[in-house]
């Protein structure tokens, strides 16, 4: 049984985890591969897969959200499971940590069987903020090799007969939502602006708009983001603004002005694009830390569908 296991670790604790994990389960019959998420490949020929993520602020780091992203469809017909490193104390090795909600989204998109969390790994000479800041005070080693090796003992009994899991697909993440909500605050973009100018002088109009827009996203990102499995916030950030400036250039400059003077005024288009932009981004980053319930814990059902 060939089986694959994959990481993204920044520093490395989570690479020496998986290590750990490719020798026991070695040891015990399986053809392991070992292989960065950064190497980018798919999982072709596997028959199994482990995914393995650094917890920082309870996100894994890009390079393997992106592996999971792009392996989507293949990662549900193999039997998946996850693990994290992330806890600065023996708090794993005492008793089992659920994921983070970002993981455990993650986990429902390809249907993983299982997740497990061990001890993280902070080097005293971290150079990276908030690394640095955090070594100061927490640096240490707190991954625990038998407590690895009991979790690749249990997978070494159970992967031969394992399945895979039961998959998610979170309307959430739909691109004719995300698309939606960008035009949706263009509409409140534009309005400000427009009844804004007719109703003060340009300066406090100016003013008044750049704070009232960010707020404005900030709300609106925050119900974007709050239904679960929902886009990253970065390309949802990007999406946004990206949907406000073509509609700014066909709506405001093409009919309204007739003149794409707009472009050449920093505080009439660029300080607010900016300024949604980050609304946008810090919402989601800050939601997506929010702990949310499992679809099936839900009150109403019309946010995920199963697929075997």
């Amino acid at each position: 049984m060939r089986i694959l296991i994959t990481w993204g670790s920044p520093h490395g604790g989570t690479e020496g985890i998986a290590r750990i994990l490719g020798e026991a389960l070695d040891a015990a019959g399986f053809d392991v591969t070992l292989r960065s998420a950064e190497q980018g490949r798919g999982i072709d020929g596997f028959d199994a897969v482990l995914v393995g993520g650094a917890l920082y602020a309870g996100r894994w780091p890009a390079n393997v959200r992106r592996f999971v992203r792009r392996n989507v469809a293949a990662l549900r017909r193999v039997p998946v499971y996850f693990f994290s490193s992330g806890p600065l104390d023996d708090s794993a090795s005492r008793s089992d940590i659920a994921p983070t909600t970002q993981v455990a989204v993650l986990m429902e998109r390809v249907g993983a069987r299982a997740h497990h969390t061990f001890g993280g790994r902070l080097d005293p000479n971290a150079k990276s903020f908030p690394a640095r800041e955090m070594a100061k005070t927490m640096a240490g080693d707190w991954r625990d090799p038998a407590h690895i090796r009991a979790w690749a003992a249990d997978l070494a009994v159970e992967l031969p007969e394992a399945k895979p899991g039961v998959a998610v697909d979170h309307p959430a993440r739909s691109l004719r939502r995300l698309l939606g909500y960008a035009v949706v605050g263009w509409a409140l973009h534009a309005a400000l602006l427009l009844g804004l100018q007719s109703v003060a002088p340009r300066g406090v109009a100016l003013v008044a708009h750049s704070v009232l827009v960010t707020l404005a996203f900030v709300a609106l990102s925050w119900r974007y983001f709050h239904a679960r499995g929902a886009r990253d916030p970065l390309p949802t950030a990007l999406t946004f603004v990206g949907v406000v400036a073509a509609l700014d250039a066909l709506v405001l400059a093409g009919v309204v002005y007739r003149s794409a003077d707009i472009f050449a005024s920093v505080a009439t288009t660029w300080l607010p694009f900016a300024l949604l932009f980050a609304a946008t981004a810090a919402t989601g980053g800050v939601v997506s830390t929010l702990p949310w319930p499992k679809p099936e814990e839900r009150h109403h059902g019309d946010d995920a569908h199963a697929h075997p």
